[in-house]
């Protein structure tokens, strides 16, 4: 496929599915300066991709006393410097926020010093290790063609961001890809050509947002399994990136998180790529508030040594940054949904599945952990 940067006008004008039918000679307009980017050597992210999803009925939120914050400000003030935003293709549904709401929150954190750090999942729903299904609008596709589409459609959804000034620090392509992504194309199982089918795929979406956005930092993003190693050293022949992103959760990686950090560091040796914990949590609680069923609810999911309480969830928080930043390569850290709380009116499958593991109790005053300390 062309590059896409030096014709957007193309794109723009002529429609994303209308490339074919255009005379690019006259429409070729000069390269649009490199967007400028907020970025932080060290990131310090939360991911509150459904406070975005909630723009119409937004949570009101408080701090340990009682009094009301602005979620971006308090952010802020704690030592956050990065909002995560996870991209669901298509037209997404609560709890996953619209491309309009997206952009909307990207805004507010840019005001904010923010940075931002898109997470695309190339799926119509959740994209993680026991799900990568394509795009029911992708489907039967030919490799060659899913590739151009993967490409021109992390291109369209990145310069966006780049044409409201919010443009990305971190772009991931592919959320959990382990297994590979967009399958059965991208399907990886452990074979060389395999990791050379999900390759192709991987580096369409990151010379995609590469042209729209030339110094964001692309991320290859995987969670920790028995085969990690290597799984990372197949895609590492293969694939563009300039960023290792892992997921850590005690209840399915591990609770002696030094065996699992030394794979991490492993890897990042590999290519010499530096590494960011993309996803971590802990409950404070194993309650529940609405009538949605929770992720964590059983003590057989916590860690010997930290209860599901407020002080255990500092405590595994604290614990987590600290041994990470030990090792030589590691950049930063995500919290995972720390503000999906539950909403007034939501319940089932409008309610939160998250309540427990927010860094906000269930009247959403701020925890210890909100602030444990970067």
């Amino acid at each position: 496929m062309r590059s896409l940067r030096g014709f957007s006008a193309i794109v723009f004008a002529c429609g994303l599915g209308l490339l074919g039918s255009c005379k690019p000679d006259c429409l070729l307009v000069p390269d649009p300066p490199s967007p400028k980017i907020l970025s932080y050597d060290e990131v310090h992210a939360w991911d509150i991709s459904t406070y975005a999803a909630q723009q119409d009925q937004l949570p009101s939120f408080f701090d340990s006393s009682g009094a009301p914050i602005n979620i971006f400000q308090f952010m802020r003030s704690n030592g956050v410097n990065t909002i995560r935003l996870r991209i669901i293709h298509g037209k997404p549904s609560f709890p996953h926020p619209t491309l309009d709401q997206l952009l909307w929150v990207a805004k507010i954190a840019q005001q904010q010093k923010l940075a931002l750090w898109l997470d695309f999942h190339y799926s119509d729903d959740w994209a993680d290790p026991g799900r990568q299904a394509t795009p029911n609008n992708w489907k039967n596709l030919s490799i060659q063609a899913l590739r151009d589409t993967v490409q021109l459609y992390t291109y369209s959804v990145v310069a966006k961001f780049c044409a409201q000034n919010t443009a990305p620090a971190i772009v991931q392509i592919g959320n959990e890809i382990s297994p590979g992504m967009l399958w059965p194309l991208g399907n990886y199982s452990g074979s060389e050509s395999q990791a050379q089918s999900t390759a192709t795929l991987f580096n369409a979406g990151a010379k995609g947002c590469k042209e729209a956005s030339p110094n964001t930092k692309i991320m290859l993003h995987l969670a920790p399994d028995a085969t990690l190693l290597n799984t990372g050293k197949n895609f590492a022949k293969y694939m563009q990136f300039d960023l290792w992103g892992f997921s850590y959760y005690g209840n399915w990686h591990g609770c002696n998180d030094s065996l699992v950090f030394n794979n991490f560091q492993a890897l990042s040796d590999v290519n010499q790529k530096p590494f960011i914990i993309a996803e971590t949590a802990y409950p404070h609680t194993l309650g529940w508030l609405d009538n949605t069923n929770n992720v964590f609810g059983m003590t057989s999911q916590l860690c010997p040594g930290y209860s599901a309480s407020p002080q255990g969830q500092l405590a595994w928080l604290k614990k987590t940054w600290n041994h990470a930043k030990a090792k030589p390569s590691f950049q930063g850290m995500g919290i995972w949904e720390p503000a999906w709380v539950t909403s007034a009116g939501k319940s089932g499958n409008q309610g939160s599945s998250w309540e427990n593991v927010c860094l906000f109790d269930f009247n959403h005053k701020a925890l210890p952990a909100a602030s444990f300390g970067w």
